[in-house]
């Protein structure tokens, strides 16, 4: 159905743009579609460009319309993150900033044209988000300011959002910067980083006095600038999470999505966690492997190798509040989880203040009903996120605010074979039906990692952060949190 329709030009070119309610057509512009970069040769014989379809003739859906604006020169300006490829899942987008004369007779139906696509395109979204950016210069490979200013400003700037950039200049630097915002003068709070100044971010708002307040009314905008980028990819998929012009439209057109946080407490301090706790074989190839960071995600895999080749496990005393523990219902149940986990994408602003724990502190003892190990464990990884990095699919049944933690474990005593065959299938998910992983739900655990051998150094890692071998409990606390989203829930990890 035409809702509204335009005739325009491109020099003397005619075009005709249509409009149906949910896209804008485009009919007539042959110079729109961006030509390949790089020339093709083969054997130093020059080679024709490669066709490129001209996406203009199909329909920009709303969600990719940036900004339609007619001015005062008679000009008609259109920005459109546009898919490459829009028959495939997951397709990389590029910016497109097109520019038509209009007729000045048709002066005022250009100025409604434009008008009604802006109010259907930003019909449940603000228009013009107040962003504070927050860079890590440092983080992954030191590629964060280079992905903002080349491929992430232009899009803000299309979408005609406000930016306050401001660069981390140490660890804990995003701490401050959460304690001491204005978080009335902003929309949202966006990371180009990895996951660690998201950590940091957090963390500073839920030291505030305001903490839940805090929290709730500044959401989180993540852009992929690190090696993991976990939250994003969770959200939107290995390719589109790390895409970051994809990732910067989640910012301009995403709606708060409540997610769960956890409290991690030790016995001197207390802070808060959005991704994983982890122990054992899994902690030693994340932090033993640090001074491998340049190879990317390849570390972590060769740390890995380097603990079930060696044949190395852990002790640990650990107590869980467990809440499903059966692999099969817990599989079964996944999709009606997940297609009612976007109901949660409300932000309750009911309550206000700190946030406090419900568990009993490490000097008590656990609640009666827990369930207690003492043992030998190869892995022990908890997570509130589906996807730890690209290809690490650990905890596929992950749902954003269901208010349980995930925890995967493998005991001491697997083969070397079958520990091989859960790490080679983590890429799908389908590592969680081996005979030699337990999987659960759970609300709250305690655990206190245990030294038999001292020449074997103990590891433990917080969203993959250093934490201190020593006992610690974790407590989830549902919805606590927000983060701007296209969908309102993860991405789906049917298995």
């Amino acid at each position: 159905m035409v809702v509204a329709s335009l005739s325009a030009k491109k020099g003397h070119q005619a075009v005709q743009l249509t409009y149906d309610g949910e896209g804008l057509r485009i009919e007539g512009d042959v110079t729109a579609a961006k030509r390949p970069k790089a020339p093709r040769t083969c054997f130093c014989i020059p080679l024709p460009p490669p066709k490129v379809s001209n996406p203009l003739l199909l329909p920009i859906q709303n969600i990719n319309l940036l900004n339609v604006e007619y001015g005062s020169t008679n000009m008609l300006r259109i920005s459109a993150l546009i898919p490459d490829k829009p028959a495939e899942d997951e397709s990389p987008v590029t910016l497109y900033n097109l520019v038509y004369s209009i007729d000045p007779q048709d002066a005022e139906k250009a100025t409604k044209f434009s008008s009604d696509i802006m109010s259907q395109v930003y019909k449940d979204v603000q228009q013009g988000k107040r962003l504070k950016v927050l860079i890590n210069p440092f983080g992954g490979q030191g590629k964060a300011k280079h992905i903002f200013e080349t491929q992430v400003k232009p899009v803000f700037e299309a979408a005609k959002c406000a930016m306050d950039v401001q660069f981390t200049e140490r660890q804990g630097h995003g701490i401050d910067i959460a304690k001491e915002i204005d978080i009335n003068a902003f929309d949202s709070i966006v990371t180009v980083s990895g996951d660690g100044v998201i950590h940091e971010v957090i963390n500073g708002f839920l030291q505030r006095p305001d903490a839940r307040e805090a929290i709730r009314k500044l959401p989180l905008g993540v852009i992929p600038g690190g090696t993991g980028n976990a939250l994003s990819i969770s959200m939107l998929g290995e390719k589109s999470g790390f895409d970051p012009q994809y990732t910067a439209l989640q910012v301009i057109k995403g709606k708060p999505m409540a997610f769960d946080l956890c409290s991690v407490t030790y016995d001197d301090k207390r802070y808060f966690s959005f991704l994983s706790q982890n122990y054992g074989i899994t902690a030693y190839a994340d932090l033993a492997t640090e001074h491998m960071r340049w190879m990317g995600d390849t570390r972590t895999i060769i740390g890995l190798l380097q603990q079930i080749f060696g044949g190395k496990s852990y002790s640990m005393e650990a107590a869980f509040d467990i809440v499903k523990s059966d692999k099969t219902s817990i599989a079964e149940d996944y999709p009606v989880e997940y297609d009612r986990s976007d109901q949660q994408t409300a932000i309750d602003d009911s309550r206000g203040g700190q946030v406090v724990d419900s568990i009993p502190p490490l000097s008590e003892p656990v609640p009666k009903g827990w369930t207690v190990v003492n043992d030998d464990i190869c892995v022990f990884l908890t997570s509130k996120v589906p996807w730890l990095a690209r290809g690490m699919l650990t905890h596929p049944y992950c749902m954003p605010n269901d208010g349980l933690i995930d925890l995967m474990l493998i005991k001491k005593g697997a083969s070397i074979g079958d520990k091989l065959s859960v790490f080679d299938t983590v890429d799908k998910g389908t590592h969680v039906k081996s005979k030699i992983v337990d999987y659960y739900k759970v609300k709250a655990f305690r655990l206190t990692p245990v030294t038999k051998d001292p020449k074997q150094k103990n590891y433990v890692a917080i969203d993959g952060e250093h934490a201190p071998p020593k006992p610690f409990q974790v407590e989830v606390h549902r919805s606590l949190g927000a983060v701007l989203s296209l969908d309102g829930r993860y991405r789906s990890t049917t298995i």
